[in-house]
């Protein structure tokens, strides 16, 4: 864990297409193509190890394993810091997550490193590895999703990274719901995600905790439409969705699978929106948007 601390980071990034050679963040933060690939085979042994030892052999191997293909590497400085801010490894998943909301949800950092993953550049000194995304991602595909990471994405990423991570970290309902987002996709269950989708968007946008389905889909519709057809189109289609919701929450839901990617897409344009306006809706915003009331 010290050499985590102490050293540089490079994160090992997955399931995307980086369309930029090398992309500069700011604050020593870069994005650069790279190709390293990392795998993990089963094995099986059967003596237990002492400890601050491996097991001793025989090992032998079992079938299956992971193996991921690290297409470009997000590199952190190790004198990174920035007040009130993530750690070093959290700022790897903070710009991950973005990449995941900007770009493309099947971007994911299986492994980090403390030294480039180029090939020649593992020299003398101690490499270490840390694995951290490694699990399944099932409901990815659903989304069918470009694995495409252009430079637009990316400048929308460098405008928007530091502002975004101060209000997360000052923010506790932003904060929820951005992760909530970001971690639907690892679940095995549209209809579990479409829950956790909602419970997000109730904590933004519910001014009362009685007749959620009416003010939560009112109060997101009027944040973004402004008054007329649209936002009256938007509203009843999100009453449908909420439904939706509450078939899948009580066990009544069959395939929730449209619409759990009608849900996404509309948390997504709504986190957009957040972030572009640096700005989280208060309760009386919300309330004075419903009556067409904006300073």
């Amino acid at each position: 864990m010290a050499a985590l601390n102490e050293s540089p980071l490079y994160g090992g990034l997955c399931g995307a297409e980086v369309r930029a050679g090398i992309f500069d963040f700011g604050h020593g933060i870069n994005l650069s193509t790279t190709y390293a690939h990392f795998m993990a085979p089963f094995m099986v042994s059967f003596e237990p190890a002492v400890e601050g030892r491996w097991h001793p052999p025989p090992w032998k191997p079992a079938s299956g394993g992971l193996g991921f293909n690290i297409s470009a590497q997000l590199f952190i400085p190790r004198e990174f810091n920035l007040s009130d801010w993530f750690d070093r490894l959290n700022t790897i998943w903070w710009f991950t997550a973005l990449i995941r909301l900007r770009a493309t949800p099947l971007a994911f950092v299986p492994v980090v490193c403390n030294e480039p993953f180029a090939p020649g550049a593992q020299g003398e000194r101690d490499t270490y590895f840390w694995p951290i995304e490694i699990h399944a991602r099932p409901l990815g595909p659903l989304l069918q999703a470009e694995k495409g990471v252009d430079t637009e994405a990316l400048v929308w990423i460098k405008d928007h990274w530091v502002a975004g991570g101060t209000l997360m970290r000052q923010n506790s309902d932003f904060n929820v719901a951005f992760r909530a987002f970001d971690q639907c996709i690892w679940t095995g269950s549209p209809s579990l995600s479409l829950v956790s989708l909602w419970g997000a968007m109730e904590r933004l946008f519910s001014p009362s905790p009685y007749e959620l389905r009416f003010r939560v889909s009112a109060a997101i519709a009027s944040f973004l439409e402004a008054p007329g057809e649209k936002r009256w189109s938007l509203h009843k289609a999100i009453l449908k969705l909420y439904d939706s919701r509450s078939k899948a929450a009580h066990g009544h839901g069959k395939d929730e699978t449209a619409a759990f990617i009608q849900t996404y897409a509309l948390m997504k344009r709504i986190l957009f929106r957040i972030l572009e306006e640096n700005h989280v809706p208060t309760r009386e915003e919300i309330e004075a948007r419903l009556f067409g009331y904006t300073d």
